[in-house]
């Protein structure tokens, strides 16, 4: 995986996990890419952090946290005001039929426009199509998030066997903000004509492929839709990534 990222990690050790361990921590992980330090943080996001975490991190993994805190505006802030220059945020979040698994499921355009809005750099994301039963052990489709394009589609829905995360990322810059609130993209082009908007789509889970379909059309239709490219595939079953 490394390798297919232009990633060259020191790979001492890398094969064998420590003695008495069956796997590799993320820490060790975090140190192999040169990273430096793993550290965690245990504070309650809906409140300002304290000031000594201000710009103190170069990178920030948010694996699975911000869906819980129930003061979504404090908490990004604090994340934002937690990077420092040239640092990265990276959220992994679910965004549809992951119901009260946290306070709230996050759409993309949550993390583009606030990113956006505040002056962030390299602001991207890719969707993740799961499956809702043995979900770390099967395949996962993915596909790059297109804002230009995904922005305008008024919903995505998936099927009920199918769920939806996503892969959020930007780079903080010495201009960058926290505390400014957007407006949807979506709403700013719809006032601003900018173009016609894309209909409704439905995402269904498949093993081999990514299929998606307008929800006007009767049938489901196998393989990606213009809108919806996938780009790669991961398997959680040992030795079998991809």
């Amino acid at each position: 995986m490394f390798e297919s990222l232009g990633l060259r990690p020191h790979t001492d050790g890398l094969a064998d996990p420590p003695p008495g361990k069956a796997e590799i921590d993320f820490a060790r992980v975090i140190a192999l890419l040169g990273l430096g330090a793993l550290q965690t943080l245990d504070a309650d996001l809906n409140l300002p952090v304290p000031p000594e975490l201000a710009a103190r991190f170069g990178l920030i993994v948010d694996g699975g946290t911000m869906e819980y805190v129930f003061d979504i505006r404090q908490g990004m802030m604090n994340t934002a005001a937690m990077l420092r220059a040239g640092g990265r945020i990276v959220h992994v979040s679910p965004v549809n039929n992951h119901v009260n698994r946290g306070f709230a499921q996050r759409s993309p355009t949550f993390y583009h426009d606030y990113y956006v809005e505040n002056g962030f750099d390299d602001v991207r994301g890719i969707m993740m199509v799961q499956p809702r039963s043995n979900t770390l052990g099967r395949r996962w489709n993915m596909f790059q998030y297109d804002h230009v394009t995904l922005g305008g589609v008024n919903s995505m829905f998936c099927s009920e066997e199918t769920q939806l995360g996503v892969y959020f990322t930007a780079r903080k810059n010495a201009a960058s903000t926290s505390d400014r609130i957007p407006v949807q993209s979506y709403f700013t082009r719809v006032y601003d004509g900018m173009d016609a908007l894309p209909g409704q789509y439905v995402i269904t889970y498949e093993p081999a492929q990514l299929n998606a379909r307008q929800i006007s059309d009767p049938e489901p239709r196998s393989g990606a839709v213009a809108l919806f490219t996938p780009i790669w595939s991961l398997r959680g079953d040992a030795g079998r990534d991809s």
